[in-house]
């Protein structure tokens, strides 16, 4: 019975072994892949702090973005106040019209497109409709193409004018009847949420201050010179000729060929010369000898062209004559005045002697008259030719001119002074006073370290700004 009660003991004992290695097992797989979960999501989380750090890395280019899209927002943002006031509008088509001609016969608000949610830029729309010539009418388009705010022209409608009972013409142009929709926007700015403030904003815009006006630039629009017709018909007209159009109000038909071809064949020889002018190989001496005979037809024409271009009524000549006259007459005109600077400035960089005097007298009769914009704008716009050395003949003659460059820009900054004269004291004993914005001050004070009283009259005040005696009335 021992023998068997110690067999029991030691299956008893082999189980429990067993049964604890198996738990032990168990515990240790169990245990392996609770460290697996969290190595994953360690892993997990380490990707996400990585994915935050190059976020976080990000945030200062984007708050310059937002710095620099903040400074040029009112560029972003040219247009109307609100949709109420048409004023601003309203003068933008008065303008418009004394540039082209047309005749508005008025400007009605559409109605206004239903919200769709809280939006930052609204459109409003307004129809309009004018009289005038199809040249007219582009002339507008371009205008509102230029215009500075966020003007555009979403529908039109062209009614021609040529022919009809009522036919009204300006010149030679049938006048047509248009209708438009032009639309802008409104900035809603209350459209979004807080604005995210950016520490040590004023610092970093001025660090970014290149950055602004480069993207500042980026924003022009490059502009359209419109032509006027240059010879284009009118579209919307009936280009066939009427019994009374075959004999031009001048002369004749043949009359007027004749002179058109006059002119087409003194172009001609005009651009020839032109481009042998521009050769390389035409020598100094055929330079000269041509651009002379150039300019001396040029001032032919001058005399004679004006006179000779009412003659031509016939609408077909007068088509050719803008593209075969007028155009390349201008742009003759343009290359010789090129070749002139260009060879002005290869031999002499800078302003002859009788234009710096011409200049120095129309800045002295500018100043005289009180224009001291002129003046200043004179004088800046040919600075670069003014800068020789002192070793040159011209020099003294430039001194004089940036002095009274100098003495403008002066009297300019003065006039932009806050200076309010309440009142004055004389004393022709002694010192006199003036009451100037609030505060006494005597002759011979000092009212900033450029700023003096130098006399006190009872009409006017003398001072001393930058060495230059101004004076202020009251």
């Amino acid at each position: 019975m021992s023998s068997w009660s110690q067999k029991k003991q030691l299956v008893a004992i082999g189980a429990g072994t067993l049964l604890v290695c198996l738990g032990s097992f168990a515990g240790v797989f169990y245990t392996q892949g609770l460290i697996d979960e969290v190595q994953t999501q360690t892993e997990s989380k380490q990707q996400e702090i990585a994915a935050a750090d190059a976020k976080i890395k990000q945030i200062p280019a984007s708050e310059d973005d937002v710095i620099i899209l903040r400074e040029n927002l009112d560029e972003y943002v040219k247009i109307l106040p609100d949709s109420r006031e048409l004023i601003a509008f309203v003068r933008m088509i008065d303008d418009f019209e004394r540039q082209t001609g047309i005749q508005g016969t008025g400007l009605q608000p559409k109605n206004k497109r239903p919200d769709k949610g809280q939006q930052r830029f609204v459109p409003i729309e307004y129809n309009y409709e004018m009289k005038g010539t199809l040249w007219q009418f582009l002339k507008f388009l371009n205008l509102v193409e230029n215009y500075e705010r966020f003007v555009s022209i979403t529908d039109f409608q062209i009614t021609s004018g040529a022919g009809g009972r009522t036919e009204q013409r300006i010149g030679d142009d049938a006048v047509h009847t248009v209708k438009v929709t032009l639309q802008t926007y409104t900035y809603n700015g209350k459209a979004a949420g807080k604005e995210v403030k950016i520490a040590n904003y004023d610092k970093r815009r001025n660090e970014l201050r290149e950055e602004i006006w480069k993207r500042m630039n980026d924003l022009k629009i490059e502009h359209y010179d419109y032509r006027e017709k240059q010879g284009r018909r009118d579209i919307l007209a009936d280009p066939r000729i009427s019994g009374d159009q075959l004999e031009g109000e001048k002369g004749s038909i043949e009359v007027q060929k004749q002179l058109l071809d006059r002119y087409v064949g003194q172009i001609t020889n005009l651009q020839d010369m032109v481009q042998k002018l521009k050769n390389p190989e035409t020598t100094l001496f055929e330079q000269y000898g041509l651009e002379k005979s150039v300019r001396e037809v040029l001032g032919e024409i001058d005399t004679t062209i004006d006179s000779d271009v009412k003659v031509i009524t016939y609408s077909p000549l007068k088509l050719k004559w803008s593209t075969q006259v007028t155009i390349p007459l201008d742009e003759i005109r343009a290359q010789m005045n090129a070749t002139a600077s260009t060879e002005r400035a290869k031999k002499d960089p800078f302003l002859p002697k009788a234009e710096i005097e011409q200049l120095i007298a129309e800045m002295a009769g500018d100043l005289k008259a009180g224009q001291l914009e002129d003046a200043k704008g004179r004088y800046d716009s040919v600075a670069s030719r003014l800068t020789m050395p002192s070793t040159d003949a011209r020099y003294e003659l430039a001194v004089k001119a940036k002095a009274l460059q100098v003495k403008a820009s002066t009297a300019l900054d003065f006039r932009g002074m806050d200076l309010k004269l309440e009142g004055v004291v004389v004393n022709r004993g002694g010192r006199s006073g003036v009451l100037l914005n609030g505060e006494v001050y005597e002759e011979g004070d000092y009212i900033a370290d450029d700023l003096l009283v130098k006399l006190v009259e009872e009409e006017q005040v003398w001072f001393v700004f930058r060495g230059l005696t101004l004076v202020r009335t009251m």
